[in-house]
């Protein structure tokens, strides 16, 4: 078997055609094919060279060449000068940004970028006239606002980025080393070529090592071949025409040892090793600018171009007006108040801070951001192609049935009538608790058995791999069983459920094993001979008196190989024949079985007598292998975490493709598939153990492939295979992987992937969200991807998925609150400029509105929660952008309107309560309403003074501020939601409730206070004034409420699509 070659000549050749994408020349393509050609074994000659030749080349490392596991080691010195001279055995870590970076960094925003050039103009404005103070403080205030800006945004990127870092240096666990001649525990980072390390069962391999020495030594390799069975590896030295990929006595840096023990010697470390190799060029890929970023970039390119425009036309259209005179104020007014009413300053601070918070509520959620960017593509999610091992199931092989007694038991101690809560009674009363032919299959997975039982004082069971304390903290947040058990996955979930009906260590102590076949692929059974302890002890008085002794054969391995060998069936104890009746029953049970996906394991003994001197051996003769008697069989299998199924039917609610790639088989993949929801049960038909014939519904919902099939598929099968929402991909290897995703990608699809290997980098880069298990998942895998679950569970990434659509959802409507005060504050500057008003808002008022008032209300929609139907709606599609026609149309169109006629009215009423008609105010700004202004006479007659006037427009310009900030926060309730009424919803926002709350207060400091007052030109007004916004604010109650009733109910109807956003 060839796999691991197969798979990481695939990998690396894509990694290094990633790198090399977008090449547009000839010679650039040649560069791909040659790295892609590359054989990275190139290196390596450990594999071949015998053992006596290592022992020559690695000199230091004293070598026992007769038997390994005595090899001195290297000396302390000897690895201390090594680690000094080659450096640790760990992976160069990602780049890091310093604060300093990442302070200056905030002010690359173009909004930031624009309002300091609005303040630089204000400072030359001063400089050209420093007779008007007002400019300075402009420029000042702009430039603090900024710099405080740029600060919260600061302080809340770098708790991210500290979370990362701190996820990025995590401790390793420890690996056992021979040194001096003494095996001691060493940080896997100490490691140096020469040294000689001790694999155990439950232990991961710290560096590339060349096997010298093992004993039934099985690695799980998955992480770098994709090869997901265990496979047996050896000291023997290779041929020379093999590569390391095909040879089986290098073990690979990132396997899993899950039986037997190896020694080996270290010959790569850190990034010299392959694991190393792949992930340099795996991470070495520049990141794609994900879509958030580029829907930000755009609607900030937006609003420059407009900002710009608007101030352009409206200062020539005010020079005109006024025939060219006084161009400092109309500077000032008529450009650099545009452009800073078009910029909605709380934007940048805004997203940091929601980006940060949905971070935090992920983290919450188990799923740990890297980039946190990226959560708005992970709202935008179409497709999830996700593994099943750990991520759909519970990455835990667990018996589910037992067929005994001709009859189906589930596996569960209080379903079989009996319980072991006595302890004080020994392990065969304990056993004798149990009706055969129970007790004595009992027996059998108890003691024909290699899990080991590592200590009965521990509440915890050992994962399959662990890569870091993380991990550990992680997995013991998780319920577990009894005690620590290690080795292959069916015999630790054999023996788990054994443990919780007896205590399977006594059990093992009351058996002496006298000869044994362990288990291979090519004969498919464990076979054991054994003798009660008892019986042992009296073995050399009964070899003395040449007496023979009862065996006990016990023997576990694939039902159909056992049946064959077997002359009966136990039932309740009796060896019954196994005639055709009985021989169908097996046959139905092992059926019903395998369709349910599961893994078969029978059991079967055999007791006879002989001489208590025997010597046996398959080959003599002398071990029983026909007339055994059958006992029943056990369904094993990785059940579905208990939350998929809820998590499948959120995503079929939400409209999201799932896709389910595994390298299982297909009938075990499509089991999983109906247990969890993404196939109906009712619709597969004909099944049994090899194969599975499904048919499909009309609506073409489901499929279920084998990754052999793909790469045959033309466009067009692609396309009739993609149109299904729930796929089974069975049998895939990492190049399927991704393959799924670049075909699902070429069809518009927003992909996520799951992936926890090294060869699973290329998908996990390729995809618009690559996810990377935290538990299984290896260091590169984590490293390649976005986010990383900590709880390696399909329903975190849901969880995950309504969080980034959330985050769309408040960024639209922060957005459509900060754009809403356009209008309110270009209407008094165009009334000013084009027909002589007297200036509605001031400069500072402008600036308090942008700076001040809107930010806490715009800050505040990040803390608001999903609406009750943001599960409910189909994903956005992938041209959708953050602003739309519809967002545009609404709050220019409406709601900046609305609200400007609240302050128009509200500026007009002040005045008219002071005996100021409205027609009477046209063309008075140049020489009325201002210091120094002449007497003006009202129509009724009445003549005010200058100081009158002043105080009249002050009283007017505060009118329409209140008008304004009032409306906005009247607004800012309507912003809280999309589609779902206010009153459905609620206004559970604390932070909103306190914005609004700010802003009341400063309005009234803004209007009221002293000193306050002469900087924002402000005077008390009429009370009257203060209830246009309320009247203003109900209407846009209304407006928004049918607005809403229409999406929900009519949301095809053209008017409706008009202000849908």
């Amino acid at each position: 078997m060839i796999i691991p070659l197969t798979y990481l000549g695939f990998l690396l050749g894509v990694i290094r055609m990633l790198r090399c994408r977008g090449a547009k020349n000839d010679t650039e393509n040649n560069s791909v094919k040659e790295a892609t050609h590359k054989d990275l074994s190139a290196s390596f000659v450990e594999h071949q060279m015998h053992i006596a030749q290592l022992s020559e080349r690695f000199f230091h490392s004293h070598i026992d060449i007769v038997e390994p596991k005595r090899s001195k080691g290297l000396t302390k010195q000897e690895a201390a000068h090594k680690l000094q001279t080659d450096g640790k055995n760990a992976l160069s870590p990602p780049k890091t940004i310093s604060n300093m970076e990442l302070f200056f960094r905030q002010f690359k925003n173009l909004l930031w970028l624009l309002m300091f050039g609005a303040a630089a103009l204000c400072f030359l404005t001063y400089i050209y006239d420093p007779t008007d103070a007002l400019n300075l403080y402009v420029g000042i205030f702009i430039v603090a606002i900024v710099f405080l800006m740029c600060i919260v945004s600061f302080f809340e990127e770098k708790k991210g980025v500290e979370v990362v870092r701190a996820f990025q240096t995590l401790m390793p666990t420890s690996c056992q080393v021979i040194r001096d001649g003494k095996e001691i525990l060493l940080n896997p980072e100490e490691l140096v070529v020469g040294d000689i390390v001790v694999v155990r069962s439950g232990c991961k391999v710290p560096a590339d090592m060349r096997i010298i020495g093992c004993t039934d030594f099985f690695l799980e390799t998955s992480s770098i071949t994709g090869e997901a069975e265990p496979l047996e590896f050896n000291a023997k030295d290779a041929a020379v025409n093999v590569s390391i990929f095909e040879s089986y006595n290098i073990a690979f840096n990132g396997s899993f040892c899950v039986d037997g023990e190896g020694y080996g010697i270290v010959i790569r470390t850190g990034e010299n090793t392959v694991i190393g190799q792949i992930a340099s060029l795996t991470l070495g890929q520049k990141d794609k600018k994900c879509k958030f970023e580029t829907e930000i970039e755009r609607f900030v390119q937006f609003i420059t171009i407009m900002a710009i425009t608007m101030a352009t036309v409206i200062f020539s259209i005010g020079l005109i007006v006024n025939g060219g005179n006084d161009v400092i104020r109309l500077f000032v007014t008529g450009f650099l108040m545009v452009i800073i009413a078009n910029v909605p300053q709380g934007l940048p601070t805004t997203v940091t801070t929601e980006l940060t918070i949905i971070a935090r509520r992920m983290a919450k959620k188990n799923v740990f951001l890297k980039k946190l960017e990226k959560i708005d593509s992970v709202g935008a999610t179409t497709v999830i192609a996700s593994d099943k091992t750990g991520t759909l199931t519970k990455n835990c092989m667990t018996v589910t049935d037992l067929w005994y007694n001709n009859s189906y038991n589930s596996a569960r101690p209080e379903n079989t009538g009996r319980t072991t809560k006595k302890r004080n009674l020994n392990a065969m009363n304990t056993l004798g608790w149990y009706d055969a032919p129970l007790s004595d299959i009992l027996s059998v997975i108890c003691v024909c058995n290699k899990a080991r039982i590592e200590s009965n004082l521990t509440t915890k069971i050992r994962p399959p791999r662990v890569d870091s304390e993380l991990d550990l903290t992680v997995y013991r947040s998780q319920p577990v069983k009894e005690m620590l058990i290690s080795g292959n996955p069916s015999e630790v979930a054999l023996l788990r459920y054994a443990s919780g009906m007896l205590d399977a260590k006594e059990v093992r102590d009351n058996f002496h094993v006298v000869f044994e076949v362990p288990f291979n692929s090519v004969r498919k059974y464990h076979l054991i001979l054994v003798t009660t302890e008892s019986t042992w002890n009296e073995m050399d008085e009964r070899k003395r008196m040449n007496a023979d002794v009862e065996f006990i054969l016990m023997i576990k391995g694939a039902p159909e190989v056992l049946i064959k060998s077997c002359s009966s069936l136990n039932i309740d104890g009796v060896s019954m024949e196994l005639n055709e009746k009985r021989m169908d029953d097996f046959n139905e049970a092992y059926e019903t079985f395998g369709d349910e996906g599961c893994r078969v394991i029978g059991f079967a003994t055999k007791k006879f007598r002989a001489p208590a001197s025997s010597v046996f051996s398959i080959k003599s003769n002398t071990v029983p292998m026909d007339g055994w008697d059958f006992l029943g069989m056990s369904a094993i299998m990785d059940p579905p975490r208990d939350d998929t199924p809820r998590a499948i039917k959120a995503c079929k609610e939400a409209g999201i493709k799932v896709y389910m790639v595994t390298g299982d088989h297909k009938s075990t993949a499509t089991a999983i598939a109906r247990q969890i929801g993404m196939i109906d049960s009712e619709e597969v038909t004909n099944l049994d153990h090899h194969r599975q014939v499904i048919r499909r519904t009309n609506s073409q919902d489901w499929a279920v492939i084998t990754g052999p099939e793909l790469p045959a598929l033309n466009e067009k099968q692609w396309d009739a295979l993609l149109e299904h929402r729930y796929i089974v991909f069975a049998r895939t290897t990492p190049e399927h992987k991704l393959l799924i995703v670049t075909e699902s990608q070429k069809r518009g699809e927003c992909v996520t992937v799951t992936g926890d290997g090294v060869n699973d980098a290329p998908a996990l880069k390729k995809a618009d969200v690559g996810v990377a298990m935290g538990l299984a998942g290896s260091d590169v895998a984590k490293q390649a991807a976005d986010i990383i679950l900590l709880d390696d569970n399909f329903s975190s990434i849901v969880a995950g998925i309504e969080e980034g659509r959330l985050l769309f959802d408040n960024l639209r409507k922060t957005i459509a609150y900060t754009m809403t005060h356009m209008w309110p504050e270009l209407v008094p500057v165009m009334l000013n400029f084009f027909f002589g008003f007297p200036l509605g808002l001031t400069p500072v008022q402008i600036l308090s509105i942008d700076l001040i008032t809107d930010i806490p209300p715009a800050v505040s929609l990040a803390y608001e929660g999903p609406e009750a139907d943001i599960m409910l709606q189909p994903p956005r599609k992938k041209e959708t952008h953050l602003v739309t026609k519809g967002l545009i149309t609404y709050t220019y169109l409406f709601m900046s309107i609305f609200i400007s006629v609240g302050g128009v009215v509200a500026y007009l009423l002040s005045y008219y309560l002071n005996g100021v008609r409205p027609l009477e105010l046209a063309f008075t700004a140049n020489d009325h309403f201002k210091v120094g202004a002449s007497n003006f006479t009202t129509s009724s007659g009445v003549v005010l003074t200058a100081a009158e006037q002043v105080h009249m427009a002050a009283q007017a310009a505060a009118a329409f501020h209140i008008a304004v900030v009032v409306g906005q926060a009247w607004h800012l309730w309507m912003c809280l939601t999309r589609r779902v009424s206010i009153f459905v919803h609620g206004m559970a926002n604390i932070v909103a409730i306190l914005a609004v709350i700010i802003d009341l207060l400063l309005i009234c400091l803004f209007t009221f206070v002293p000193g306050v007052q002469y900087v924002f030109g402000s005077a008390p007004p009429p009370w009257e004034c203060w209830l246009v916004p309320v009247v203003v604010g109900i209407w846009i109650w209304i407006f928004n409420e049918v607005r809403k009733y229409g999406i929900r109910n009519y949301p095809k109807n053209k008017l409706v699509q008009i202000v849908k956003w």
